[in-house]
């Protein structure tokens, strides 16, 4: 069904805020920066961040579970993960929301799986 879980406007001006927020900072500004639906089933919303064609990082942002709109989790795919994982571990914080839980975890690649809890 679609639209059941989906991010409230909350979530999506916050969303527009961190993309912003990369667009901003001067070590990215020869980084191309785009946000995007990336699968309507499933309410996420995409940061993609790439450099000469090639992907940097991909920020997926899925909905919580209860239905409220807000953003449940965060799966990170792309370069560095073992830094992310380092920073986001040491202060349990991504883009200033808490973090409850965070781990590798495999697919077709690795990425991080980011819980949130707020």
């Amino acid at each position: 069904m679609f639209g059941m879980f989906c991010l409230n406007q909350d979530s999506l001006q916050r969303i527009r805020n961190i993309e912003t927020g990369f667009r901003n900072y001067p070590p990215f500004l020869t980084y191309q920066i785009r946000s995007y639906l990336y699968d309507m089933r499933a309410g996420c919303h995409a940061i993609e961040i790439t450099r000469d064609g090639k992907l940097v990082n991909l920020y997926l942002f899925y909905p919580d579970a209860s239905g409220n709109g807000k953003i449940g989790s965060i799966a990170l795919y792309g370069i560095h993960l073992q830094a992310h994982y380092n920073t986001m571990r040491s202060s349990m914080t991504i883009f200033g929301m808490p973090i409850s839980d965070i781990s590798f975890d495999s697919g077709i690649e690795t990425f991080l799986d980011i819980t949130l809890n707020y």
